[in-house]
């Protein structure tokens, strides 16, 4: 009786820590094994070489994804989920038959020790069949345009982008292209640098000019700004100067007097690196710059860029020069042979690149550029102040939202319904969507006041009373419908 009886414990033991465990399978990616439910898992694409670009995540895991369609994204099974197995599949897209990319030089505006003079600048681009909009993109402090053909990280976002029918432009600073030694971008007064006194925010507006020219595009195309650091910087000031749908900001402190007094400055999403050291990237200045947007009613959200996990291939993503699996292989061994250099969560414990071993990269038949990839892809998951693809999505469906955002706009009064809801009884109303549906809801001026995706009852509660635009996009297909909040 009691070996019965035991048995009986033991199979109950079994399933009930069967049934907290759920097994995570990934294709065309890292993170398969079996985990408890209620923990956080990382887990990471293949890298999206030459013109592959990711697009999505498909698979049963999706609903638990945390971050949604970025290649890096995490994923939490609750602990009362009934789930045991689970899928996850990274699909990716050849932009070649679709987009248009390269680089070439154009006559633009330059100016050399005070003197006008027009010069070739080089332009990198990719040019989707149907653009919905332009996004400039801007380097930082000592680097180039190049950079946007050559640093895997900043390529990939220029992919994302095109795959979401962005035309993707880089360019030089005018510091840059008259080999000056910082090339940095020009911000003279931040309060009041315009296109008439800025020489590359009027090489912004010529180039855009150009484009709009060239592919015939409607003059009022959203036009959008990244930028990282000093970039990133410039990028807000020129999105308020050109009066822009949106910038993205990555890494560096802002300009105070855009977002606290510019009448024309527009919606920012930030994202800092929560380990930058470097005073000229104080995310704290930043965090309280997005406040001061969100103070005056522009649109704004902020990111923290954390610590993320080592995982076998992640120094694949390096430039056009490959690097192997089995030196991404070994680089990752060298790094966790010293557990000094890791926590249990497999992050990095480091300050800065300073503090890696002396000889890590020995005897690896690596080059210098693709040393240097290599150590930049650890500041990127040492959260340290480097560009990184890590919110490729959440940037883009930031702008995203910005497009046709505001009801006065000839676009979306095409998209509105004749429906009224009036909500005399309750606060709350039911749409039909499923999980893939997104959902935006806009005061009557355009401001954007919620967001949620794949939840079917809008909860206007915490809301004024007013009119209000519910903005519903299921798979590209936009539907907008007028809400009369009377209560």
């Amino acid at each position: 009786m009691k070996k019965y009886l035991a048995l009986l414990f033991f199979s109950f033991i079994s399933l009930l820590v069967k049934s907290q465990t759920f097994t995570l399978n990934i294709t065309k990616g890292y993170g398969s094994g079996t985990y408890q439910k209620g923990d956080t898992i990382q887990i990471w694409s293949f890298a999206d070489k030459n013109r592959l670009t990711f697009n999505q995540w498909q698979g049963s895991a999706t609903p638990y994804m945390l971050e949604e369609n970025e290649w890096l994204t995490r994923i939490s099974v609750p602990v009362n989920d009934t789930v045991s197995n689970i899928n996850a599949i990274a699909s990716f897209k050849i932009l070649k038959s679709t987009v248009k990319s390269g680089h070439q030089e154009i006559l633009l505006p330059g100016m050399d020790d005070g003197l006008y003079i027009p010069t070739l600048k080089k332009i990198v681009y990719q040019i989707p069949k149907n653009p919905k909009g332009i996004i400039f993109c801007f380097h930082n402090t000592d680097e180039s345009v190049d950079e946007f053909e050559t640093d895997f990280e900043k390529r990939s976002f220029f992919k994302a982008g095109a795959n979401q029918n962005y035309i993707m432009i880089a360019t030089e600073a005018n510091e840059a292209a008259f080999g000056k030694k910082d090339s940095k971008w020009q911000i003279k007064n931040s309060l009041t640098d315009n296109e008439n006194n800025n020489i590359d925010i009027h090489t912004i507006k010529m180039l855009r000019d150009t484009i709009i020219n060239r592919y015939n595009l409607p003059y009022n195309i959203p036009s959008f700004s990244v930028g990282v650091s000093n970039g990133a910087n410039f990028g807000d000031l020129c999105a308020a100067a050109l009066n822009f749908n949106a910038s993205a900001h990555l890494i560096g402190n802002g300009l105070h007097d855009i977002y606290k007094n510019r009448s024309d400055a527009t919606a920012v999403i930030f994202i800092e690196s929560i380990n930058a050291k470097d005073e000229s990237g104080n995310p704290n200045s930043a965090l309280n710059n997005h406040k001061i947007l969100l103070s005056r009613e522009i649109e704004s959200k902020f990111l923290w860029h954390t610590r993320t996990p080592l995982y076998s291939q992640r120094f694949f993503r390096t430039s056009n020069l490959p690097v192997s699996k089995e030196v991404s292989d070994s680089i990752v061994r060298r790094l966790q042979r010293d557990r000094a250099l890791l926590d249990i969560k497999n992050q990095l414990l480091l300050n800065n690149n300073s503090e890696l071993p002396e000889k890590i990269f020995d005897h690896l038949g690596l080059s210098e550029k693709l040393i240097v990839d290599c150590k930049n892809q650890i500041k990127i998951m040492n959260a340290e102040n480097q560009f990184n693809s890590h919110y490729n999505y959440r940037i883009l469906n930031f702008f995203n939202i910005q497009v046709n955002i505001s009801p006065r706009d000839s676009t979306l009064k095409k998209e509105i319904g004749n429906g009224t809801f009036k909500n005399t009884t309750n606060n709350s109303f039911f749409l039909n969507m499923d999980k893939h549906t997104s959902i935006s809801v806009l005061s009557s001026s355009g401001k954007l006041v919620y967001q949620v995706k794949g939840i079917s009852e809008i909860n206007m509660n915490p809301f004024p009373k007013g009119v209000y635009y519910i903005k519903k996009n299921n798979s590209g297909k936009t539907t907008v419908e007028i809400v009369v909040k009377e209560k």
